[in-house]
């Protein structure tokens, strides 16, 4: 009896071992380029510390004394006002007095949802 040995191919399994991890690289890579939306940097610095050279260059303490206008951001209203944000933000600009500011007021009360707001603010008024 004589046996022959014919080559069998198993195309669907060919075809899955090479087309289904090509495809989670393809579209699994633009998933990873997009951007993390949740994520906020501050760059505040350090807490100040008068024994420390350091500390003193890169502290807030230089503009404690300053002239602030003062704006008490009311819960759940900062979208609200955005435009009047701007607004201020724009006519300080515009100013250009030295030593001024705006100091926004947060209170236990307002969400993260106001704080993003006003940072959205300063980014549209390109402060």
């Amino acid at each position: 009896m004589k046996t022959s040995l014919t080559k069998k191919y198993y195309v669907p399994g060919l075809i899955s071992a090479i087309l289904i991890p090509l495809v989670f690289w393809y579209y699994g890579n633009r998933k990873l380029n997009e951007p993390i939306p949740n994520v906020m940097d501050l760059g505040i610095p350090a807490k100040y510390n008068p024994n420390d050279p350091m500390s003193q260059r890169t502290t807030l303490e230089s503009f404690r004394n300053w002239d602030y206008k003062k704006i008490i951001v009311k819960p759940n209203e900062a979208k609200k006002n955005s435009k009047y944000y701007v607004s201020e933000l724009k006519k300080l600009q515009q100013e250009n007095k030295k030593e001024t500011g705006i100091e926004f007021i947060l209170n236990d009360n307002n969400s993260y949802g106001n704080f993003a707001s006003i940072l959205n603010d300063f980014h549209i008024a390109k402060t």
